[in-house]
């Protein structure tokens, strides 16, 4: 089954304790808002995660518990993959809320071996004259793939292996070169998965969320193609008119969440018919458990490549997390919330951080004072990274809350000022995108895809502009 997230569960026959027929219930809380408005706390026993996607299994049937036979595999989307992401799993607390316990690292796909071997082979043969975010003795390589030449693979696999030799064809690299002054060490001894291997980590790496953004000297070198290092003959002209997103131009441009499907079935033919439909020279000698997932909009054999795979014995919500103390860029600091209300009311107080999708509870030390006392009587945050303190409570029939938005420093204290709702209007104004003209982050919940017609290099042909977001 696929989600409307584009998570994806795979179910063997006789997993379940109970024949017949079996009602799966599923839920997602990928984005911000979701995270939210579902009270889905990022915490492991007190310590803050921030999340890549939780999701929620359950069986029925007639209307009772159904158990597993076997475990069923379950694929987490997500456009990069981070190796200190683990596999928690949900238990409810007495207060009802989530604790997040248990963590396992995920499967270990080809996809996740080849970004480890990349990750190796950079750190070997790359690191001491490149970083990836910022010039060193070489250029930055974030975005490399989107760059002069480099928009064909082929052709960084031939400088790589012999630099000296494509200088002399390429007016790119000549000037490469001549602003950083030194050309770099040959590795012929590197086959194509090896280079591959280390294009997909810096590609994966380029990915991070909040990473620096190339593009910016990419424009600036297409409207300048005389003065720029990134210029290389034949190709400026080819793409001088264009206006290039930081996105792989000639690859279909893919909005992150799909509309919802008109039909959501599995493939009920034969599995004779779904070989036979399937077979090409490549695959004809295949087995049919190999050709899983081709089937009702599954076009690739193993559709999870780029995703947290996992293995679930026990149904119930799993969230992909890591532990944000002692995360790079990380800094415990001192939050406190100060909650303005003029009548004595007890308050729900959570710290959300949209970009990580962190969302921590804070406790009532003094009055109307809340702590974010996590680790010694501290949080870990990101510095500058954009944040909200949201408050709500009830008393008799009626509800109240508050809503603060604000950068993280190093220590500081945020007012929140409470005033009367109702749950309707709570439920209504989260999901309308704002509170109180505060925009929570939330993902729009379509997909659109953008075809490029490229020719064989690379280039897109047509020059007009790409509206994407």
């Amino acid at each position: 089954m696929e989600t409307l997230h584009g998570s994806i569960i795979r179910i063997s026959a006789g997993s379940f304790n109970i024949a017949g027929n079996i009602q799966i219930e599923i839920k997602e809380a990928f984005t911000p808002v979701e995270i939210l408005g579902a009270g889905l706390v990022t915490e492991s026993n007190g310590k803050p995660l921030k999340s890549a996607g939780m999701i929620y299994l359950n069986a029925l049937a007639n209307g009772k518990a159904v158990g597993l036979l076997k475990p069923l595999n379950v694929s987490i989307p997500n456009t990069y993959y981070e190796p200190e992401m683990k596999v928690f799993k949900g238990v409810e607390t007495d207060s009802g809320t989530i604790n997040w316990v248990d963590p396992i690292a995920p499967d270990t796909t080809p996809q996740i071996k080849n970004w480890a071997n990349g990750a190796t082979l950079f750190r070997s043969r790359c690191a001491s004259c490149h970083n990836i975010f910022k010039d060193g003795t070489g250029p930055s390589l974030k975005d490399v793939e989107y760059r002069g030449p480099w928009l064909n693979r082929n052709n960084i696999h031939a400088f790589m292996k012999n630099p000296d030799a494509y200088m002399t064809t390429s007016r790119y690299v000549q000037n490469l070169k001549g602003k950083f002054g030194s050309m770099m060490m040959a590795y012929p001894d590197l086959d194509r998965e090896g280079l591959d291997a280390i294009l997909d980590y810096i590609k994966n790496e380029s990915a991070r969320p909040g990473a620096m953004q190339d593009e910016k000297n990419y424009r600036d070198s297409i409207a300048n193609p005389q003065t720029s290092a990134l210029t290389d003959t034949g190709f400026s002209e080819s793409i001088s008119n264009l206006t290039l997103p930081a996105i792989p131009p000639c690859k279909d441009d893919t909005i992150y969440l799909p509309l919802p499907k008109q039909d959501q079935s599995i493939f009920e033919g034969d599995v004779d018919s779904l070989i036979k439909a399937n077979t090409t020279k490549e695959n004809e000698y295949r087995k049919p458990e190999d050709l899983e997932g081709l089937r009702n909009g599954f076009t690739d054999q193993n559709p999870t490549s780029g995703m947290y795979d996992f293995e679930i014995k026990t149904l119930g919500w799993y969230n992909i997390d890591a532990y944000v103390e002692g995360y790079a860029g990380t800094t415990n600091v001192k939050l406190t919330a100060q909650v303005r209300v003029d009548f004595d009311i007890t308050m729900h107080v959570y710290l959300f951080c949209p970009k990580n999708k962190t969302l921590s509870v804070g406790y009532d030390k003094e009055g109307d004072t809340y702590q974010f006392n996590k680790i010694n009587d501290r949080i870990p945050l990101f510095i500058n990274d954009r944040a909200i303190l949201y408050a709500f409570g009830s008393k008799g029939d009626k509800m109240y809350y508050g809503i603060s938005e604000f950068n993280v420093r190093g220590e500081q204290t945020i007012i929140v000022t409470i005033k009367e709702t109702t749950e309707e209007k709570i439920r209504e104004t989260l999901y309308s995108k704002e509170i109180d003209g505060i925009d929570l982050g939330i993902e729009k919940k379509e997909q659109k895809i953008i075809k490029k017609d490229c020719d064989g290099d690379g280039i897109k042909k047509d020059t007009a502009a790409i509206s994407h977001k």
